[in-house]
């Protein structure tokens, strides 16, 4: 019986001390799409500067990026801004994020070029801010999750003994 009890209460705390590294791991993940989302931008940013091409172009020269690499192979079967927001909402897993990014390609190709260079410094901007909150967040509830998960689990275990 005692066993019994002790490796369920080892169980309990290993599985309180997993689901705190879950929540900071998905922290970490946040802060990672919009590092990668944020150089999409700068590739984006850059090609329009030197070709002003359309989207499809763009994306086009810009596919080694991981997000846009989703959006390239999408828009083979759809629109360019059905493609961007569809891999936004497969690529991000902060809802909030997955809108900044909508945001971003509702409002792009809509000036001329001058316009879009300031169109692009106004997301870059936003996403900085973005991936700002992230990292902090990231910093305070990291290992307070972690410590959390393992104070609940211990305590779930001594009451279980």
């Amino acid at each position: 019986m005692i066993f019994l009890k002790t490796t369920a209460a080892i169980l309990i705390v290993l599985c309180a001390a997993t689901a705190g590294s879950s929540v900071s791991a998905r922290l970490k993940m946040r802060e990672k799409e919009l590092n990668i989302f944020l150089e999409a931008l700068f590739a984006l940013k850059n090609a329009a500067a030197y070709t002003a091409g359309d989207l499809y172009a763009l994306l086009s020269l810009c596919r080694e990026n991981a997000f846009l690499r989703r959006v390239w192979v999408l828009s083979e079967n759809m629109d360019c801004t059905a493609a961007f927001k569809a891999a936004a909402h497969a690529f991000f897993t902060y809802r909030g994020d997955e809108a900044l990014c909508a945001a971003f390609i509702d409002g792009f190709g809509k000036t001329d070029l001058d316009g879009q260079m300031a169109y692009f410094a106004l997301h870059e901007g936003r996403v900085r801010s973005a991936l700002l909150a992230a990292e902090q967040s990231l910093a305070q509830k990291g290992r307070l999750c972690v410590a959390l998960g393992l104070f609940v689990g211990v305590s779930a275990a001594l009451i279980l003994l």
